[in-house]
């Protein structure tokens, strides 16, 4: 039988091909018809602030401003004072990473997701997670909130209320919807970073860099322990296994939360493992940069990094926050 000329179904939720009769996706799990497929879904499920929107005819979205391009694999937004990239990479099919990127004034907020993928629907799990967080910040910002710390904590909260509402995993080979989560919460004289798994935050300056999260994952417990080196622990086969997470399953420990008041003008840099992969170490990703004039904004920065993972294989989807960060005048040293 000729069946050229018959149209072939597609998983929504991937491009993997389905069988007339399949009510799951053998490649990805997701349920057959549980969510309109990706460049029709009504609700517009914008990588930037992963809420309704709309993409209009130019390509933007016409909530946040984010652009879209490339059939979603890459989304970008520009605050001037802050910027994010994400690129589903040279290899992945789809892009399980987002992020939120809000400015409230004068202040940021950011937030950075990257779906597990061995979970189901691991992009839903990344946009809803990385969109809660990112609301709970922003109306921190808005209302003035006294304790940053606890916002981080709430926002965190959001994104497993957020992501917990998501369908179990079809198939029991597959987790349930689940996702790294790393924000930041800039205003006037310090931010808050908050962070659940393997997403890292950076804090680069003139006088140095340091990362400025330890990863939930079996090589950062080592490392954070003594036990191993980070090249010792880099090599095992465990190295990338999380062990805190945002999802229904995920373990009751707290999140870790980390305060800075910095006294020089620096930049903060949050990223996905597609990132940090190739330039583990704060000093590493700082010397990226170095080609860079002085005066590259957070847009510019944020591409040369997301760049730069491409450039070396962009094996996995890639996601970079900067945030642009310069104390009260007079704290300077």
């Amino acid at each position: 039988m000729d069946l050229s000329a018959d149209p072939i179904l597609r998983c929504e939720a991937c491009p993997a091909p389905l069988l007339a009769d399949d009510r799951f996706c053998e490649a990805c799990g997701a349920r057959r018809g549980a969510e309109p497929a990706e460049p029709e879904r009504p609700t517009g499920d914008c990588h930037g602030c992963g809420g309704p929107a709309a993409n209009d005819a130019d390509g933007y979205c016409g909530v946040c401003g984010v652009r879209a391009r490339e059939g979603r694999s890459r989304t970008e937004l520009d605050l001037s004072l802050a910027a994010a990239v994400s690129d589903a990479g040279r290899v992945r099919r789809c892009n399980e990473d987002a992020f939120h990127l809000e400015q409230v004034d004068g202040d940021v907020v950011a937030v950075v997701c990257d779906g597990i993928s061995s979970s189901a629907s691991a992009d839903l799990a990344a946009r809803r997670g990385a969109a809660a967080a990112g609301a709970v910040l922003a109306e921190a910002l808005r209302d003035g909130s006294p304790a940053p710390a606890a916002a981080s904590v709430d926002a965190i909260a959001a994104a497993q209320d957020a992501v917990g509402q998501l369908p179990p995993a079809p198939r029991a080979d597959l987790a349930d919807p689940s996702c790294t989560l790393v924000s930041a919460l800039v205003r006037e004289g310090e931010f808050v970073i908050g962070s659940v798994g393997d997403s890292r935050a950076y804090w680069i300056a003139p006088t140095g860099a340091r990362q400025l999260t330890i990863d939930d994952s079996w090589a950062g417990e080592q490392v954070a322990a003594g036990v191993l080196s980070s090249e010792q622990a880099a090599c095992d086969p465990r190295a990338h296994s999380i062990t805190c997470w945002v999802g229904p399953d995920a373990p009751e420990d707290p999140p870790q939360i980390v305060t800075v008041a910095p006294v020089e003008p620096g930049r903060l840099v949050l990223c996905t493992d597609g990132l940090w992969n190739y330039a583990p170490g704060a000093a590493d990703l700082a010397k990226l940069l170095d080609d860079l004039p002085a005066t590259a904004g957070a847009a510019v920065v944020a591409r040369a990094l997301a760049e730069v993972a491409l450039a070396r294989g962009g094996q996995d989807n890639i996601t970079v926050a900067v945030v642009d960060v310069r104390p009260p005048r007079g704290s300077f040293r």
